[in-house]
């Protein structure tokens, strides 16, 4: 297939992953995300996935996206991450690293990304959560196999956005105390998924699982 014809392939295959991330993470949230959403973020991971990789990395690439945007999706509505999510998704990295031959590198980036952020929870509990901490294998296995310049990235990229999105989230903050509702925690999982598909991308994607 022509590069064209891929990108579009792979756009529509991200509306169909779109709507079963949709159900998927309103059954772990307990409730939908509105309708056109994950649908326009899986259309965006697949045909970024057809642009930044190559030949099987294409799909490879296109799951890590619509994972991202699962767990992305179920931690902004129900500000948890489900062990099923986060232990399942690492455990599928590792085991396709350790297929296409990069496990010890996927290991690697898993241990590096996970146990800053596990001292972090055990130090302080409310600062992170544990859910946070399992999706952080998973990440760290796929920015693992990049290299460690995208583990590196991986790491320090989500606390900057984690700042962005809660300057945005304090603008708005009076306009929803006039609505009658109080500001919502801000969940760190989309910052930390976001990050890894940065790193990713940034540091080479086609050398990844």
């Amino acid at each position: 297939m022509t590069g064209v014809t891929t990108t579009i392939v792979m756009t529509v295959l991200g509306v169909v992953a779109g709507v079963t991330v949709r159900q998927l993470s309103g059954r772990m949230a307990g409730r939908r995300p509105p309708p056109g959403r994950c649908e326009a973020a899986c259309a965006a991971a697949g045909m970024l996935a057809a642009t930044v990789a190559t030949g099987a990395g294409i799909i490879a690439a296109a799951l890590f996206g619509w994972w991202c945007v699962c767990a992305s999706t179920v931690d902004l509505l129900a500000r948890r991450l489900p062990n099923t999510l986060t232990l399942g998704g690492a455990a599928a990295a590792l085991v396709a690293a350790t297929a296409t031959g990069h496990g010890r590198s996927a290991l690697a980036g898993a241990l590096l990304l996970t146990v800053p952020l596990l001292v972090a929870h055990l130090v302080a509990p409310w600062s992170l959560g544990a859910g946070d901490v399992k999706l952080a294998l998973g990440l760290g296995a796929v920015t693992g196999t990049t290299g460690p310049g995208a583990v590196l990235l991986a790491a320090l990229l989500p606390s900057v956005l984690t700042v962005l999105a809660a300057l945005v989230v304090r603008l708005r903050e009076r306009h929803r105390r006039t609505q009658g509702s109080g500001p919502r925690g801000l969940p760190h999982g989309p910052s930390m998924c976001v990050a890894a598909v940065t790193a990713s991308i940034l540091t080479g994607w086609p050398g990844a699982v």
